[in-house]
This record gives structure tokens, C-alpha cells and sequence, in this order.
């Protein structure tokens, strides 16, 4: 029975990721986090979905970095890092991470890579390192700011070198629903503020965003949408997998 299992997801996998070596380089990440301390979660369940999620951006980093030229990335909510790995491997670069909690990532994971990693609220905090980044990661994220989003996504692409790419999934409400469990309309969140309130950063899916409501506050955020594509898990509701890059100004 595992077997078949086991069989069936790398059919899945191959139809979501098509074929190519960014799909061997990316198991073998997952193969390398599952080894290496990882978080109860990772082993049980997310290893087996999150491709699914973003199932477009390994082929998209891959073919628009694997010829070197980048040096820095970073993954904003990194999670278990099976991004920034992947990303690190396939160019090289500079690898940092930034979540909001340190409990989801190894600290062997870490330390294998060098990984610069930081605790830090993206949303009210500024951000732990100077300078720009060539590649910057912000997947499974959007849904769960407490804020609204446009101040945030304009400071992380401000983050952006010249040439630098923005990698970004988020669920799309058209099939996972509009979330009123908090908000009624995306545009009553409240503005990010400094103190932060009393109460701690909500860790649940705030607001899922519609494709008109997601493209207009990346153009508020003056980023521009390279690709947009639709990732449907096998069992599961599509998500927004998308590049982007900054405006011209």
C-alpha cells in the first residue's frame, strides 16, 4: 500500500512539476530537510503538499537563474525551507530566511547551509539585513498578514535588486472561499502600526484574495507580474503562483 502511495505521488508530482532537473533537485531537498531534525509537521503531512502549492516556481527559478549571476536570496516566512534550499542549490547564492517563529526550521538545516536566519515580523519590524536581494521567496504568506498588504509588499520589493525576481503563491478565493472570519472586505485591515497592539500576531489564514483584488495591490506595491499561473494540489483548491519584479519608475 505505501508503495503504490508513494508511486502515485510522483506521478502527481511529475504532472504538477512537469520534468526536468529542478523536480530530482527538489526531492532530493525534501529528502535532505526529512533527514536532518525536521519539525513533526514536515514528516507527517506538508512534505507531501507543499509542491502543490507553488507546484510552478522550481522551473520558473530554475530556468531563469541556473546560469549563475545571483548572490543573494531571500525566503520571507521560510517555514522548513524547502525553497531556500532549493534555491541556494540551484544558484548558489547567499541564503537567508526570515519567519516569525523559529520553530518550523531546522537549526541542522540551518547550520548545513550557512543559512542566515532571523525571527522577525515582516509587517512592523524592519528588516534584519541591509542591502538588496536578487531573489526573494514570500510563499504561503500573503493569506496570513494581519495587516493590509501593500505596505508590506512595497517594502519587500524596494528589497528587490535592479534585476530581481519576487517568487509568490497565495491561495485564490475564487475556489478556497473569501475568509470573513476577521474581515468582511480586505480593505478593513488595518494599516501595519509600530507598537504592534497588545494582542500576539494571528496565525491563521486572514484573508484569502481574488485575482482582481491580488493584481491591484500589486500594482499599488508598483510590482509588475512577470507569470501568473494557477497550482492545483491533487486533493486541494488552486493557488496564485507568480513572478514579479519592480515597476520602472
Amino acid at each position: 500500500m505505501r508503495l503504490l502511495q508513494d508511486l502515485r505521488r510522483a506521478r502527481q508530482l511529475r504532472t504538477a512539476l512537469g520534468v526536468g532537473p529542478w523536480l530530482d533537485l527538489l526531492k532530493d531537498c525534501q529528502r535532505e530537510i526529512a533527514s536532518l531534525d525536521p519539525h513533526p509537521h514536515y514528516l507527517a503531512s506538508y512534505r507531501s503538499d507543499e509542491p502543490f502549492y507553488w507546484s510552478h516556481l522550481p522551473q520558473w527559478i530554475y530556468s531563469d537563474f541556473a546560469k549563475g549571476g545571483i548572490t543573494r536570496c531571500l525566503d520571507i516566512g521560510c517555514a522548513y525551507g524547502t525553497l531556500l534550499v532549493y534555491t541556494h542549490r540551484v544558484t548558489g547564492c547567499e541564503a537567508s530566511g526570515i519567519d516569525f517563529v523559529d520553530h518550523y526550521v531546522s537549526k541542522s538545516l540551518l547550520a548545513k547551509y550557512q543559512v542566515r536566519f532571523q525571527v522577525c515580523n515582516i509587517e512592523v519590524e524592519p528588516f534584519p539585513w541591509d542591502g538588496s536581494f536578487d531573489i526573494i521567496l514570500f510563499t504561503e504568506v500573503l493569506e496570513h498578514l494581519n495587516f493590509q498588504c501593500v505596505p508590506t509588499l512595497t517594502g519587500i520589493g524596494e528589497r528587490l535588486s535592479p534585476q530581481g525576481r519576487l517568487y509568490l503563491s497565495t491561495p485564490d478565493a475564487a475556489e478556497w472561499g473569501v475568509t470573513t472570519k476577521y474581515y468582511q472586505d480586505y480593505k478593513d485591515l488595518p494599516l501595519p502600526r509600530v507598537p504592534m497592539p497588545e494582542h500576539e500576531p494571528i496565525d491563521d489564514h486572514i484573508w484569502h484574495f481574488s485575482l482582481p483584488e491580488l493584481l491591484a495591490c500589486l500594482a499599488e506595491a508598483r510590482l509588475r507580474v512577470i507569470r501568473l499561473e494557477y497550482s492545483r494540489p491533487p486533493r486541494g483548491k488552486r493557488h496564485f503562483n507568480a513572478t514579479l519584479c519592480r515597476q520602472a519608475s
